[in-house]
């Protein structure tokens, strides 16, 4: 059995209020995802980051977009020793709606409405950090293949 921990990222959207955030794992799995105030995220980059290195992410990407300035302010005052990484951010708000109702499928009577149509019932700013993990991963080609280790010793 393979005891080495996995590689992962932490992945955040980052806005004027509220920052989602998405452990990303190098084989494009997933850990928590959540969204926090602006004023709290400095206790998630404790929880995250400021741990042995064995247990720390390989980076924190943050999406380019609306607080991105901010929060990397933030993180630097930390003075945590994990690097930081900007990845684009266009467009996630809008996947990360339909990436929501692709994990949490409409029911009853919205079944029937377009899911163009719909609204989510809660932020999906976790959904958008999720897809800036994943599309920083596949972009720098750093995905890794679980069913290719499997099988090795």
């Amino acid at each position: 059995m393979n005891d080495m921990p996995k590689k992962w990222i932490l992945a955040i959207d980052p806005g004027s209020d509220k920052v989602g955030f998405a452990v990303v794992n190098y084989d494009l799995s997933h850990g928590e995802i959540g969204v926090v105030y602006l004023a709290q995220l400095h206790r998630l980059f404790k929880r995250m980051c400021d741990v042995p290195p064995e247990a720390a992410p390989q980076a924190v990407v943050i999406g380019n977009g609306t607080a991105a300035a901010a929060v990397c302010r933030l993180y630097n005052s930390l003075e945590i020793d994990i690097r930081v990484q900007f990845a684009e951010e266009k467009n996630t708000t809008y996947k990360a709606r339909a990436r929501y109702f692709q994990d949490h499928p409409p029911t009853g009577f919205w079944r029937l409405v377009p899911i163009g149509l719909q609204m989510p019932p809660c932020p999906v700013d976790d959904y958008a950090a999720l897809l800036i993990g994943e599309k920083y991963l596949t972009e720098n080609k750093l995905v890794e293949q679980v069913a290719a280790e499997s099988g090795k010793p």
